[in-house]
Order: C-alpha cells, then structure tokens, then sequence
C-alpha cells in the first residue's frame, strides 16, 4: 500500500486552521468558550501555527462523564474547545479525505455519504439484487474504542502515513489519553478507528470472497448463501480481531433473513422492504416529543445535542 506523504504542511496552514476553527465552534456547545476563543481568534490561532510548529503541542486536561445511549453506558472524553478540539479538525481536514481513499468502499461512519441510512440502503440492495442470500452473520465488537491498542494503532498508521510530522502529532493526541485505547469524543477518534479495522475489511472482501460486506464502526454485517459458510468466515473474523486486541461480542448471531430480517443500525431489512425496530421507533418518538416541548418556547433555539439527536435519526 502507498503511504501518503507532504500532508503536515497543509495542516498548519493558516488557512486550513481558521477553518478548523470554525468548524470546532460550531460544534461546541459551550458558547462562553467559543466567545472567549473569538475575542482574541487571530492571536490564538497563530499561537497555535507556532505551537504545532514547535512540536511542542500535548493534549489539555480531559474531562470524563458518562453518557446513556440506547441503555449502555458510556465514557466520553472532552476537551477543551482551545486548542485541543482545533488541533483535531486541523488534522481531519487534512489528513481524513487520502485516510479514507484507503478504506474499503462498504466501510461507513464518520465519512461523507456514509450515514445510518446509506449503510442501511446498501445492505437492503444486496438482498435485492441477489436472490441467492438467504442468511446473515451480525458482528458487533466488545468496547471498541477502548479496546483499541495504541501501539497497534501507530503502526497502522505508519503502514499509510509517511509524515514524520503528522505522525509525531497523531502520536501526541493518541498517547496524551491515558486510560486504554481512544476516547469516545475526539474528533480523530472516528477516522484512527476506521482505519484500526481497515485490514481486516480488505482481507474479508479480498481474500475470503466476502461479496456482501458492510461495516458501520463496529457494527458488521456479512450476507450469504449457507450458514455454513457464514460460521466459518465467524472464525476467521474472530482470529482477526484476536490479533490485533480486539473481541467480538458473544451476541454474534448467523441467522435466515426472510423470517427475521437484517438487524442492522436500528432497522430490520427485508428482501422487498426495511423496518424500524420497535425500541428504535420509542427513542425517535420520545426525542422527538422533547425537542417539541422545547420547540414551544418562541425563544428557544436547537443547541447542538438536539441539532445531534436529528441528523442522528435523518441518517447523516
């Protein structure tokens, strides 16, 4: 595989930091930090070109505090909006577009047109388009993210990146997160976890004849014609993962679509239809009812968590 290279330059560019910039504002909600990394942007921001430029940059302080999603709880890690959350987008403006030319095209999530419901549609067509499917093996990855094994991690990256500046920088962010693996919150966390599996989606497709394959982080798919065989690429799924720290969930199931259905992302997929999953239709209906309520107020205006909860459910 071609490594990429000339990326670090670009990063620090001032152009590409003012944009940064802009992008980590609109996605804070914390509106005083914003207003106080305004007040003095052009200061701030060539401060930081110098910092990144020194190699002196480390990650700030995190914040952890844990999130209830569908019934699970969950770490997140939060820095602050400056310089920590710019010095992200820097990076994924730059380096996220040649990272992600290295993934397969069956890969989702956190990439441009790669939304719930444009994984969901894939999956639906190639039920649709080969009526010799008959069964499906669902994956899903034990705590993924802190599963992740940093020193695995920098070597993937190695493997694709040959900028010894961009890299001395991912290294910084990836090791500044003490606890293991990365954290749930990082801008970059998305992209590294991508392409921590990257491998692993080529040898499916390539090697092993996966035809019918779709990732969305770490939920995975695999369509087929026997079970049999779906047990098997099970196995080889599983050594896979073993091999680089990583454990499948033991709720892995092979099972036959046209009773059950696809479960996937929220959604049951049939051969000629897809269906919202009854826990997923109560969430909606009950999100949906309190962003209403709060909609009521003439002065109220969407913060960002609600912005979140409707592109979440629009698929983007």
């Amino acid at each position: 595989m071609r490594s990429i290279g000339n990326l670090w330059s670009h990063v620090v560019d001032m152009d590409n930091l003012e944009e940064a910039a802009r992008r980590a504002c609109c996605s804070r909600k914390d509106r005083a930090e914003v207003e106080d990394f305004l007040s003095d942007k052009e200061g701030k921001l060539s401060c930081l070109k110098e910092l990144l430029e020194s190699g002196w940059y480390r990650s700030s302080e995190y914040r952890m505090f844990i999130v209830n999603e569908k019934g699970k709880e969950r770490l997140v890690a939060d820095l602050p909006l400056y310089p920590d959350r710019i010095v992200h987008w820097a990076v994924c403006l730059v380096a996220e577009g040649p990272l992600n030319r290295k993934l397969i095209d069956q890969t989702f999530g956190s990439r441009p047109g790669t939304g719930y419901h444009d994984a969901v549609r894939l999956v639906s067509d190639y039920i649709a388009r080969d009526a010799r499917i008959k069964f499906v093996l669902s994956v899903d990855i034990r705590h993924f993210f802190a599963s992740i094994d940093k020193q695995v991690l920098k070597c993937k990256l190695r493997a694709v990146l040959k900028d010894r500046h961009l890299l001395r920088l991912l290294d910084a962010i990836i090791d500044d997160y003490r606890l293991s693996g990365i954290p749930i919150g990082n801008r970059t966390s998305p992209m590294l976890a991508n392409l921590y599996l990257s491998e692993i989606d080529h040898l499916l497709k390539e090697e092993h004849h996966c035809h019918y394959y779709v990732r969305y982080m770490d939920d995975i798919v695999i369509l087929g014609y026997s079970k049999p065989w779906l047990h098997r690429i099970r196995d080889v799924l599983s050594g896979y993962l073993e091999d680089i720290g990583l454990t499948m969930k033991s709720n892995w199931q092979v099972y036959p679509i046209d009773s059950r259905g696809t479960s996937f992302l929220g959604y049951r997929i049939f051969s000629d239809h897809v269906l919202l999953k009854k826990d997923t239709k109560s969430r909606m209906k009950r999100a949906a009812g309190r962003i209403a309520e709060r909609l009521e107020d003439p002065d109220y205006v969407m913060d960002r968590h609600d912005l979140g909860v409707v592109n979440s459910y629009h698929g983007c």
